[in-house]
């Protein structure tokens, strides 16, 4: 039976239905536009946001601007970070208002001390009640009583544009997916989209395998689809090295769990941070905690969370702001305050995470393609932070919607061209009449590779593994999907391949150590060759393009400036300059 061919047409086109693209449409429906959503699971119900553990991290007046511009880096743009600040208590009031149930003390909403804002204690997190399902239950009523039109089950595989090309010299016009149950292509024309689906991750199990990070199906599509299309990119060499429950998968709980008195102790019950105190102010201790971790892992020592110490009153408080984590605990056969619980680290430029880079937006979140916009961890994020928490997500798919829609009032709607309908259509479905390769037969491989890679790197290692992802992508045409079911697992497995062969090779170029980044090879943070904006773009001829901006001082560094020259990665500082990287 021959695919049907199913026409949209929309002022704006947001893809994904997280919290960057569900406040996207939100906000572009209330700027007057006919918005058009398409989501490749079930909207408000995918994506991180629904998975998130709770923890809105978020300014209040009154609050010291410097303890959560602290901690950042210095690769940020301050001046665009500290209006991010200030909008996030501008979403909270909002989210508040739809419904959304934040703990409270005596009608006020509570925050605890998190991890991913400043240096100390970290940003300063809300508490959602319910965590992050029941914040994106709320939110996507809402968007529906606006009505925001939405495409569930419905994976967009590429832009469409003005030229027919990809990469394009044109201007993006709409996009291009197929349905992950019916026979369809669905061909969505739109004055401008906003590419909100998901930022870097290596999606999906192995056979046998228990970690696979959270949540399953991101697998860097929008980091893809804008690779495609010739956006410049940027910000794609960083991320967060962060912890994760070794068994499950779930969000890893960790500002919450630390608010409430938590530890990470190894085999030995000792502390893991007694060598990584606070002494960085460079680093979150969140980004600490993950080298801890990783030196425990190093020399041959297993870590754990340890609730040993919480409070009955505590632990009520943990169920009641993250409640699949510790169903998942309470499933598995784990009694937080009794057991142990096994955590690893996991590196987000990698495996298993969805933070990161993306294309390059300027302050209206324009990437360098007309009529296409970014938000959340399918841009770099204005370099606001190395990683995108939940309310900056959230803040710049706000400020996504509103541009759009205005870019949308002098635009007009475009004919998508047959012939690239036809190519792109194509390429997506070849893959139910591929040959004798499987989706685990290629998974299993590149998942390996990762593995190998770890998390104290070297050259040889992201060499070794960006060629193992370009050989796997060689072949990927010989892949076979069983049904439409795997055929969306097949394309997405294609997307984390092409963004990771890029990231690796960011990874390649920066010869250096710096955050979550640590490479024995290059044991310093460079402040003398690399205080750089690293960007790409794919070129006609196939190969992406390489280059270093200069950073542009009087934006970045109003608040504090980096230190000159050349200094010992805080990792090495402790573990000496010479170590193995392990497998």
């Amino acid at each position: 039976m021959a695919e049907k061919i199913v026409h949209h047409q929309a002022d704006v086109l947001i893809i994904g239905g997280g919290a960057a693209g569900a406040m996207a449409a939100i906000r572009a429906k209330e700027c007057g536009a006919d918005v058009l959503l398409a989501d490749k699971s079930v909207f408000g119900a995918s994506g991180c946001a629904a998975l998130a553990s709770g923890a809105y991290i978020t300014y209040m007046p009154g609050d010291d601007l410097a303890f959560h511009l602290a901690g950042r880096g210095v690769l940020v743009n301050q001046t665009q970070a500290i209006k991010a600040i200030y909008a996030t208590y501008d979403v909270l009031k909002i989210l508040d208002g739809w419904g959304v149930r934040f703990v409270k003390e005596n009608g006020e909403i509570w925050r605890g001390k998190g991890f991913s804002g400043a240096a100390a204690s970290g940003g300063l997190a809300a508490g959602l009640v319910g965590g992050g399902t029941a914040m994106m239950k709320v939110v996507r009523k809402e968007a529906l009583r606006r009505g925001v039109r939405v495409l569930n089950r419905t994976p967009i595989t590429d832009l469409l544009t003005s030229d027919g090309r990809l990469p394009t010299a044109g201007q993006v016009i709409g996009a291009i997916g197929f349905s992950g149950r019916e026979e369809e292509i669905h061909v969505c024309q739109a004055k401008s989209v906003v590419m909100c689906a998901g930022g870097f991750n290596f999606g999906y199990k192995r056979p046998g395998q228990n970690f696979a990070g959270m949540p399953l199906d991101i697998t860097s599509d929008g980091v893809a689809m804008q690779l495609r299309a010739g956006a410049v990119m940027g910000n794609m060499a960083v991320g967060s090295k962060y912890l994760q429950s070794m068994e499950f998968c779930c969000a890893p709980g960790i500002e919450h769990f630390t608010t409430m008195g938590t530890g990470w102790v190894n085999k030995d019950g000792v502390d893991v941070m007694r060598r990584f105190g606070e002494s960085e102010a460079e680093f979150t201790r969140r980004l600490s905690l993950g080298h801890a971790v990783a030196l425990e892992m190093l020399e041959g020592r297993s870590v754990y969370l340890d609730g040993s110490q919480l409070t009955p009153d505590k632990v009520r408080l943990l169920w009641n702001v993250i409640p699949i984590i510790m169903q998942t605990f309470e499933n598995a056969g784990y009694e937080i305050t009794r057991d142990r619980i096994p955590y690893i680290p996991v590196n987000a430029a990698t495996y298993g995470s969805s933070h990161g880079g993306g294309a390059v937006v300027n302050e209206k979140l324009e990437t360098s393609l007309p009529g296409l916009f970014a938000a959340g961890a399918s841009s770099d994020g204005m370099n606001i932070s190395p990683n995108l928490n939940l309310s900056w997500c959230m803040v710049l798919g706000w400020w996504a919607g509103e541009h759009a829609a205005k870019y949308a009032q002098s635009a007009s709607l475009r004919d998508a061209m047959p012939e690239q309908v036809g190519d792109l259509s194509r390429k997506a479905l070849k893959y139910l009449n591929g040959d004798r390769l499987t989706f685990n037969d290629v998974h299993g491989k590149a998942a390996q590779a990762l593995i190998d890679l770890g998390v104290i790197t070297s050259d040889e290692k992201l060499t070794l593994a960006r060629n193992t992802l370009l050989d796997l992508l060689a072949v990927y045409d010989k892949v076979k999907a069983k049904d439409r079911h795997d055929l969306v697992k097949v394309v997405g497995l294609r997307n984390s391949l092409e963004a990771l062969t890029v990231i690796l090779q960011y990874l390649l170029h920066r010869q250096e150590s710096r955050g979550s980044v640590i490479n024995s090879d290059h044991p310093e943070t460079d402040n003398q060759n690399w205080l750089t904006l690293t960007k790409s773009k794919l070129e006609p001829d196939g190969k992406i393009k390489l280059w270093d901006d200069p950073i542009p001082r009087e934006t970045f560094y109003v608040h504090y400036k980096p230190k000159p020259g050349m200094s010992m990665h805080p990792f090495f500082k402790v573990v000496g300059r010479q170590v193995d990287a392990p497998k």
